[in-house]
């Protein structure tokens, strides 16, 4: 999958974390205020499209017959993006699960089979479970990488540097789900 799909997945990282990096220049306070607001919505774009992108080119890549773009990849993707931006308003704590049932939704859409994702805990319960506790100690890990390098390195690089970190564990992690999916499918 990934050796398929590098090019777009590269493209569709480096593009995100290049819009986000481009988002923290200005140095806006958060507020009300119609730049920060325009910002912030830069921001959420991005990622929506470059996360659809992803996930239409990972089911690509795993099924050569495949359409190249769905309604759905846009659709699951802004769901997730919400999901996971509702879960840090609620608490921080919850960001980390929410990144990890977003993953196993999205590889379900990838497959072609919404629950699909959530079906290899119940076809291969041993690789699922691995993978799950994987995902959640790499997300962890990752947020405590943003947090130490928020001490040492700010600003535009900083942004670039942690969006470009997320965007490769994520386009891993998603296709490691979408490679357990598929095997459910079967």
């Amino acid at each position: 999958m990934l050796a398929r799909g590098w090019p777009v997945f590269l493209a569709a990282i480096v593009g995100n974390a290049v819009v986000q990096a481009l988002t923290s220049l200005p140095q806006a306070t958060p507020g009300p205020a119609v730049g920060f607001v325009l910002l912030a919505a830069a921001s959420g774009i991005a990622l929506v499209v470059s996360l659809a992108v992803v996930v239409a080119r990972v089911r690509g890549a795993a099924d050569a017959g495949a359409p190249a773009w769905r309604w759905t990849d846009g659709v699951a993707a802004l769901a997730g993006v919400l999901v996971i931006a509702l879960a840090g308003l609620v608490s921080s704590w919850l960001v980390t699960p929410a990144i990890a049932v977003v993953l196993i939704v999205l590889a379900g859409v990838a497959v072609g089979r919404g629950v699909a994702g959530f079906g290899v805990f119940r076809h291969t319960p041993g690789r699922a479970i691995l993978l799950l506790l994987a995902t959640l100690a790499g997300v962890g890990l990752l947020w405590l990488g943003a947090l130490l390098l928020g001490f040492f390195v700010t600003g535009w690089l900083a942004a670039g540097l942690t969006w470009l970190a997320f965007g490769v564990a994520g386009v891993l992690l998603l296709c490691g789900w979408t490679s357990l999916a598929r095997r459910a499918v079967r």
